[in-house]
């Protein structure tokens, strides 16, 4: 690896998403064709070349290159592919001994593209690990107003506080959330942008 891509590397490590959105966006087309030769498939090259990028945002701070950047993407790349495909017969596997009593429902009957879908579970998996990560306080008064529906006149009863503590921990809760879901939101962003780019 060069002196160069050292550089990068740091500036990723760092969070520098500037740099990200260019090792995309220099890369995206090279990986996506890899991931077709691999599939077959335009929508699952697509799927996997984001899940990769996706889970290289995520885990940036413990990114360890130590061959060429190029190859670390490319290897990547394979890995998802065959992981992908492990996954779906163990699925395949799995269904074969399941008799179907209800209809299936393919992403396009839905309205959703592959990716619309992945990165909606992504986004449930990230928002339930960020609330698990909240104070015992707030999370137990998120929880109650958000999936319980009580009021905070409801909530203050339950807990044994007042109903300005409620709207303080619902407040914090919302601001603890947003602070911890906000880089995913980027990766959307960019995902989105590198379409009309």
């Amino acid at each position: 690896m060069d002196i160069s891509e050292e550089a990068i590397i740091r500036e990723l490590k760092a969070g520098n998403e500037r740099e990200f959105e260019q090792v995309f966006k220099k890369y995206y087309p090279m990986l996506y064709y890899e991931a077709r030769g691999y599939t077959g498939s335009y929508d699952l090259a697509e799927d996997i070349v984001c899940d990769v990028f996706t889970r290289i945002w995520q885990n940036r701070e413990r990114l360890f290159v130590n061959t060429s950047l190029r190859e670390y993407l490319i290897k990547s790349v394979h890995n998802s592919a065959i992981d992908y495909y492990r996954h779906k017969k163990a699925q395949d596997k799995l269904k074969s001994g399941v008799e179907e009593t209800h209809q299936a429902f393919t992403l396009e009957d839905l309205g959703e593209t592959p990716l619309d879908y992945i990165l909606t579970l992504e986004l449930e998996d990230r928002i339930k690990r960020a609330i698990d990560k909240l104070p015992e306080q707030y999370k137990r008064t998120f929880l109650l107003s958000r999936l319980n529906d009580l009021t905070y006149e409801e909530i203050a009863k339950e807990m044994g506080i007042s109903v300005n503590s409620v709207k303080t921990n619902i407040k914090n809760a919302l601001a603890k959330l947003r602070e911890q879901l906000k880089d995913f939101f980027i990766i959307i962003f960019i995902f989105i942008f590198r379409m009309f780019v």
